[in-house]
């Protein structure tokens, strides 16, 4: 499934996070669209090769040149991956609220989001990490949709009321963020996450939330110790996902469109 807004060319594709957070970018592509063209896959696969390869079939439907790849949080890395494997179909990388490229860096990301919990939710939220992560199965379901409600509060700063839009979001996938996700965490750990970026030739742009739980060190300084060439912005008073951001969310647009546009 793939989502089209604007008009042709397409050149632009937004590449939704979680694994599994179905529509999450509808938001960004639906803005961009007042100048270009702009494409949502929708990914159903359970494996990241089957999700890269399922992500060029998307994108081929609708447009033959290479694109810019705007991906958030999880399809930061996917866009990544990508990128590697099919270097001539992409111009640029535009990753925001990426997770750090090696292991050192994950007890960060905890704690910064436990900090924004009450001691319940710190339970909770742990609770369902932990579940979703072993593959735990449920008669009642919907761990993304619990966690998700939770992540709000640990990964955003200051939230645009009703930034969503409820019919842009399918349910999210719990058994694709189980799958995806520890094949994805497996490739951090070993190194090979870092060991593919060293291969990207496109230009990479971060757009990051000072208030972002992943810190951005852990992405900025393995590239820069890899000799990766990049641009990065920070927003001020903001979190995972500048897009939904009161006081970031006009200057993310401003910012995104002016990169897409300047190339």
């Amino acid at each position: 499934m793939i989502r089209r807004y604007g008009k042709e060319p397409y050149r632009v594709a937004v590449i939704h996070g979680g694994p599994g957070a179905l529509g999450a970018l509808a938001c960004v592509a639906r803005e961009l669209s007042k100048t270009l063209g702009v494409l949502e896959p929708i990914q159903s696969k359970l494996s990241i090769d089957e999700l890269i390869l399922e992500l060029y079939r998307q994108i081929s439907i609708s447009s033959s040149g290479p694109m810019i790849l705007v991906g958030h949080s999880w399809g930061a890395w996917l866009s990544i991956l990508y990128a590697v494997k099919y270097p001539n179909k992409v111009k640029r990388l535009v990753l925001i609220g990426c997770a750090p490229f090696e292991e050192c860096y994950v007890p960060q990301i905890m704690e910064r989001r436990l900090n924004n919990l009450d001691s319940q939710e710190r339970l909770v939220f742990q609770e369902l990490l932990s579940r979703l992560e072993s593959n735990s199965e449920t008669p009642e379901g919907g761990l993304m949709a619990q966690l998700e409600r939770l992540v709000e509060k640990t990964d955003n700063y200051d939230m645009v009321k009703d930034s969503i839009v409820e019919t842009d979001i399918l349910a999210v996938d719990d058994q694709m963020y189980s799958s995806i996700w520890s094949e994805a965490s497996e490739l951090r750990r070993n190194g090979e996450l870092l060991r593919s970026i060293k291969k990207i030739a496109c230009p990479i742009t971060i757009l990051h939330g000072e208030n972002d739980p992943h810190p951005l060190a852990g992405i900025t300084e393995p590239l820069a110790a890899s000799h990766i060439d990049f641009e990065q912005i920070v927003f001020p008073f903001c979190g995972h996902s500048p897009f939904l951001e009161k006081q970031a969310s006009k200057s993310f647009y401003e910012i995104l469109l002016a990169i897409i546009v300047r190339h």
